[in-house]
């Protein structure tokens, strides 16, 4: 090649523009969902998996004027402006908003790219601000941001604000991260007082534990190599986790398991990604060390024919008081069981199937509705058919399949509106799902947010 050849090469190299940073006024692979307390404001992670900017957004979008805007909807293409943010659907059976006009730039902040899922924190008690959790699996770590708002830390009336030391540009500081070991999956906060959030990773056979209290923010205190099995059916070294669930823990109603001593130590299950069981784990307290316990089996309906693909996904404890029943999704096979976490004569508990019903294809989360307003339901997403299965615990059957978005993740229950939300990670989308029973709506997707998402299959 010439020399003038190579000067081109090299100068349009030059010219490679940078990644923009990522946009705070609108949807882009929506991953995680969380609302503030009084129900105001609906939280949104940017995923960025296609790494399409250089950081991921957390995107602040104003629920009371979705609600006035699906109360008033445009005729289909209409022009929409923020006093009008939604019209009726082309196909005539739903409502699409356009999210950017719903959501409030200034408040958003940027974190580094790969964002999840949301946990909350109340660092100062039930009065003070909240603190969110975000993993990022791009760019390795744990972001947090601390919320003030009316009941969370602000008086009555206040205004929603969002501190992560950012900047200018609305990057979160470098001091409200932590570094992580490479691919981070869903971080939960602990539920009864134990200050400690668990992060198991998709790959590499990892659990990290993180201490809640530390003087800079949250901190790593323990990392668990090994923790997960690797594949065992077709030998890939394939080794991960996907979720952590606390068992509800009391010694005056006889419901400590004995590994909990007493309810002085946390007792939770882990679900492996490649395994077809539960990892069941302690804490001990002050050590700040993780205590590895007994490995569950949970089997689905027929193992044997899986490829070497994630097994098991998201977890729930159905009984939240007692914690007897624990909902498992299972990855592949499709599949949603109830296991039996009831404590036996020696305090350990019998993690047993007792129950099994097919789902859509490749689900991983899930959602309960026991308000008692219908029936208890669990809400499952199905990312790979782009659905969304409703079970019905009392029945424990699949009663409607619904279709969503391209890509559902997240899901989150509005019980001030009755609404389900879904975040639909390709689509760039989130659905909203009607609850209430009196509805001539139940169980269907009345809207959606996101202008010129396509017609549903029926």
């Amino acid at each position: 090649m010439r020399r003038s050849a190579w000067a081109l090469v090299f100068a349009l190299a030059g010219c490679a523009r940078e990644p923009e940073p990522a946009p705070l006024d609108r949807l882009a692979l929506p991953t995680g969902l969380v609302q503030t307390p009084e129900g105001r404001w609906l939280l949104i992670s940017n995923g960025n998996w296609d790494r399409r900017y250089a950081s991921s957004g957390v995107v602040v979008l104003d629920l009371e004027a979705l609600e006035a805007g699906l109360a008033t909807p445009r005729s289909a293409a209409a022009e929409l402006e923020p006093e009008h943010p939604c019209r009726d659907h082309a196909d005539g059976l739903r409502i699409e908003c356009d999210p950017g006009l719903l959501i409030d730039e200034s408040l958003g902040v940027r974190i580094p790219a790969g964002a999840g899922n949301f946990a909350i924190d109340r660092p100062s008690g039930p009065l003070g601000p909240l603190r969110l959790l975000i993993p990022t699996r791009i760019a390795p770590s744990v972001s947090w941001i601390d919320l003030h708002g009316p009941g969370y830390g602000g008086a009555p009336g206040s205004e929603l604000r969002l501190d992560c030391g950012q900047d200018d540009e609305r990057a979160c500081a470098a001091a409200y991260r932590v570094a992580v070991n490479e691919d981070p999956a869903r971080i939960s906060v602990d539920e009864q007082g134990f200050r400690y959030a668990y992060l198991p990773h998709l790959l590499g056979s990892r659990l990290t534990l993180l201490a809640l209290e530390g003087e800079a923010g949250p901190s790593v205190v323990d990392v668990e190599d090994k923790f997960f099995r690797e594949d065992g059916l077709f030998d890939s070294k394939l080794g991960g986790g996907f979720a952590v669930v606390q068992r509800p823990c009391s010694v005056a109603d006889a419901n400590a398991p004995a590994a909990s001593l007493e309810c002085t130590r946390p007792f939770l299950f882990a679900s492996e990604r490649f395994w077809w069981g539960l990892r069941d784990f302690q804490v001990a307290p002050g050590l700040d060390v993780v205590i590895s316990g007994r490995e569950n089996t949970v089997l689905g309906p027929n193992l044997a024919a899986v490829e070497p693909r994630p097994l098991l996904a998201g977890m729930a404890f159905e009984d939240v008081e007692r914690g007897d029943r624990l909902l498992v999704v299972h990855t592949s096979p499709p599949a949603l069981s109830r296991v039996d976490t009831s404590l036996d004569e020696e305090g350990r508990p019998f993690v047993e199937v007792l129950d099994t019903v097919a789902l859509c294809g490749n689900p991983n989360l899930l959602a309960l509705d026991q308000r008692g307003q219908g029936p208890r339901l669990a809400f499952v997403s199905c990312y790979g058919d782009d659905a969304i299965a409703v079970v019905d615990l009392g029945l424990f059957v699949v009663v409607a399949t619904i279709a969503v978005g391209q890509g559902p993740n997240e899901l989150s229950i509005d019980p001030q509106r009755d609404w389900l939300l879904v975040a639909n990670t390709v689509e760039s989308s989130i659905s909203l799902i009607e609850l209430s029973p009196s509805s001539p709506d139940y169980l269907r997707e009345f809207a959606t947010l996101g202008l010129g998402t396509p017609t549903r299959p029926e």
